[in-house]
């Protein structure tokens, strides 16, 4: 956290000390209990109660009132941290039992769904934070209303929710600490809350607090599932804004018709956006989770192939899978128009089952070679699906899915298996092989009606793999070889799908699914033209 100097300290307007700190009359005396006397009101315990840390309880909420010092006893016997407010409720109570917490999973633990169920019980507006640093402590006012500045404004860490609701209310949620402190804000940015938004919102306190943990995390996790799964006839869209120590950050957005997350770090970027307009080609939980089973593997063998970053491709494939793991109940939306053509049953069970898509990769670049500086070390990754449906009428109509990836990547290793690369200026060091990777894969599925019979059912799918290996011995180039690989398949359902024989079998329904089930799965992408060209050699549906 940035720490204004002494000297520009000693500056701070006189306005600034209506911030007042409970470091006099308002303070609780270290080492001291907090208990109730006749009146009510709480006083320090006598010195024979310094080994507890009892909380009184009291006032109207009949929250806790705050400790100064945590149970541990981790900031020290001799310092008082200092409060923005003295306040009796349950939000200080927890950031008091914080306090004196090691990591920030402990310092944010049970925060965020404080801050929400405080709205829900009535609260539009809410503002607190506690200093613990020893220039807070033994500062005046001024000094501490800088840092509390601070603390709020450039935390190390931080995490926003912001919900807006149907009636038009967006109100605003935010924790933030650093080694210095601990802040914690409501906002009711417009609007007004009903009591029906006030029990949305409650039930979204637990998806919070489980967001904040996962982003707490060493490293962090993305477990933002329980955001994307809020009351939409209350709420009506939930963002996410985090910043985790000084280079990671996150931001998520879900409404009913799109989702998106975007990362960025150290290791580089990735984004994950997820099309729900079309509900139409939505498939069923089962189909949606074999695709999603199928690209993270597609995601981990990039990876493998093309030497990615393990952290960033984990968290990549966290969003895809928590982003498509489910979507609202489908249905009529008031105020969008129903559409003329659409897909049925049939053909949703043929697509890939998951709502149109991009995604992306794109890892931090570096020039490790110091004698060669045109040598790049990276790795691009894209994928993405989109899905159309056409036609005068449903009785002629006609779907497209299409699903491509691209992988670039390049990467530098040593000429012996196992033994780390340290490339310098001397020639001696300049032994290796660079690797440059470029990929592409594409699927595409296409279903036709004509007077409501079935009259095409095409999949075309292809995949190119080119590897580029040049290696060097001694600084000198002793190799340049690129191996191309490519397969392609096309593959025409219709005629089995129309030959009449399941639908008058006994069994002709549960036949009838099972081939436009085994569509969806060869519909699939399929980035390995090896794996590619011996699929096209096996029968088109059994």
């Amino acid at each position: 956290m940035p720490l204004v100097p002494l000297s520009a300290l000693d500056r701070i307007d006189d306005d600034m000390s209506t911030i007042a700190p409970l470091s006099s009359a308002s303070t609780y005396q270290p080492g001291a209990a907090v208990r109730s006397n006749a009146a009510g009101a709480a006083a320090p315990a006598s010195a024979a109660d310094t080994s507890s840390t009892t909380v009184a309880l009291g006032g109207q909420n009949n929250a806790a009132n705050v400790a100064l010092y945590s149970a541990s006893g981790l900031i020290g016997p001799n310092k008082q941290p200092v409060w923005e407010t003295r306040q009796p409720d349950a939000i200080s109570s927890l950031m008091a039992g914080a306090v004196g917490a090691k990591d920030l999973a402990g310092r944010l633990q049970g925060l965020g769904k404080a801050l929400l169920d405080h709205v829900s019980e009535g609260g539009n507006g809410y503002a607190q934070s506690v200093l613990f640093s020893d220039l807070a402590m033994q500062g005046d006012a001024g000094v501490q209303g800088v840092l509390r500045d601070q603390l709020k404004r450039f935390a190390t860490d931080s995490v926003g929710l912001s919900v807006t609701t149907t009636g038009g209310a967006k109100i605003n949620f935010s924790v933030s600490a650093n080694s210095d402190g601990i802040a914690v804000n409501v906002d009711l940015e417009q609007g007004s809350l009903t009591d029906a938004d006030r029990e949305a919102l409650r039930k979204l306190g637990d998806a919070f607090q489980t967001a904040i943990n996962g982003l707490a995390q060493q490293p962090p996790k993305l477990a933002l599932d329980g955001l994307m799964k809020f009351d939409a006839s209350q709420l009506a869209a939930v963002d996410l804004k985090a910043k985790i120590g000084d280079d990671q950050t996150v931001q998520f957005h879900a409404d009913a018709e799109q989702r998106s997350l975007s990362t960025s770090g150290a290791a580089g970027t990735m984004k994950v956006a997820v099309d729900l307009k079309n509900t139409a080609i939505l498939g069923s939980g089962d189909q949606r989770q074999r695709a999603i089973s199928s690209y993270l593997e597609q995601f981990d063998a990039a990876a493998r192939r093309g030497h990615g970053d393990a952290g960033l491709t984990d968290l990549f494939k966290d969003a895809f899978a928590q982003l498509n793991g489910n979507y609202p109940a489908q249905g009529y939306v008031p105020g969008k128009p129903i559409p003329t053509v659409s897909a049925d049953v049939n053909d949703r069970q043929m697509l890939s089952g998951l709502a149109d898509f991009t995604a992306s990769i794109s890892q931090t670049t570096a020039s490790p070679n110091p004698l060669n500086h045109s040598e790049i070390d990276g790795f691009d990754y894209q994928v993405s699906q989109t899905t159309s449906i056409t036609g005068q009428s449903q009785a002629n109509r006609g779907i497209t899915q299409e699903q491509h990836s691209n992988l670039k990547a390049s990467y530098h290793e040593s000429l012996q298996p196992g033994l780390p690369l340290k490339l310098g200026t001397d020639r001696q060091s300049q032994n290796y092989t660079y690797h440059q990777i470029d990929d592409q894969a594409s699927s595409k599925l296409e279903i036709g009606y004509d007077k409501g019979f079935l009259a095409k059912a095409l999949l075309s799918q292809s995949a190119s793999q080119n590897t580029r290996v040049t290696k060097y011995v001694m600084g000198e180039k002793v190799s340049d070889v690129s191996t191309p690989l490519q397969a392609a398949i096309v593959r025409d359902f219709a005629a089995q799908l129309n030959d009449g024989k399941d639908a008058r079998a006994p069994d002709g329904a549960y036949r009838w699914r099972h081939k436009l089930d085994q569509i969806s799965a060869k519909s699939l992408l399929q980035p390995d033209p090896s794996a590619l060209r011996a699929q096209g050699k096996l029968a088109l549906l059994d």
